[in-house]
């Protein structure tokens, strides 16, 4: 799928996200999501690949007793 498809399906309101060199569909995977529907919404057209591995942070959440 090239770039363009991609960026074209995703303003059609397909579900879609990269994981590594993949384009996964993600509309009937809401109800399992252990993080729920606004994540998966969130991210819908992005590389998710960071957080699929967790190499990520909250900026301003290291070191504090409470979430940011």
């Amino acid at each position: 799928m090239s770039p363009e498809e991609f960026e074209e399906r995703i303003s059609m309101g397909e579900m879609l996200v990269i994981l590594d060199d993949m384009v996964l569909d993600i509309s009937n995977f809401h109800a399992f999501h252990p993080g729920g529907k606004f994540v998966l919404t969130h991210n819908k057209g992005r590389d998710i690949s960071k957080f699929f591995y967790g190499g990520y942070s909250l900026d301003g959440n290291i070191g504090q007793s409470k979430p940011a």
